[in-house]
């Protein structure tokens, strides 16, 4: 019986370990993770296209505040239009409107170049604020990319953080999705 349980006790042993050291492979332990050689080459890529007039779906969240002040998440799904590289116009799709103060609010991302613009000025935050406060209770944070391999057009980002255990934080980052995109014929 001993033997037996000895046996047992060994294999699991190995699986653990053997998962334990896969994940520390595939995500780093420490620090903030970014492909930022990917991310750029994939920006020029699709600045070297020079689509201009373009609409697409957007799916995201807004953060809002609670009368407890706290962060809350209001979720929605925007259609947009970029005509000459910039917001033409938006309409949310269904009964999710983001209000504040009686005013509609614009999609957090108005185009494509805006989303590349605005996930680069994040990263750039992030490796300062790493370089000054690393280990004051985040173990890491990693910005998930995926992009568009015709158009190179972000399809997906999602800044994901881990904490060290016994930390509570309310935070509003999230994942955004851009789906429907369509080329639209120049107006011109």
């Amino acid at each position: 019986m001993k033997r037996v349980a000895k046996t047992y006790f060994a294999i699991l042993l190995t699986a653990f370990l053997s998962l334990g050291f896969s994940a520390c492979d595939s995500f780093p332990q420490n620090g903030f993770i970014f492909d930022e050689k990917t991310f750029n080459s994939e920006w020029n890529k699709w600045e070297s296209g020079n689509v201009l007039d373009y609409s697409f779906t957007l799916t995201g969240q807004f953060p809002y505040w609670d009368m407890a002040r706290a962060i809350l998440m209001f979720d929605y799904e925007a259609h947009i239009i970029v005509r000459n590289g910039v917001l033409d116009s938006f309409e949310y799709v269904g009964e999710n409107v983001p209000y504040r103060e009686g005013v509609i609010l614009t999609p957090e991302f108005t185009s494509i170049s805006d989303l590349y613009r605005k996930i680069s000025d994040s990263a750039d935050k992030e490796k300062a604020w790493w370089s000054n406060n690393s280990g004051r209770g985040i173990i890491s944070t990693a910005f998930n990319v995926k992009y568009d391999s015709q158009l190179h057009y972000i399809t997906f980002f999602e800044p994901l953080s881990r904490w060290k255990p016994g930390w509570i934080v309310d935070t509003t980052a999230h994942a955004v999705r851009i789906s429907n995109f369509t080329v639209l014929e120049d107006k011109r």
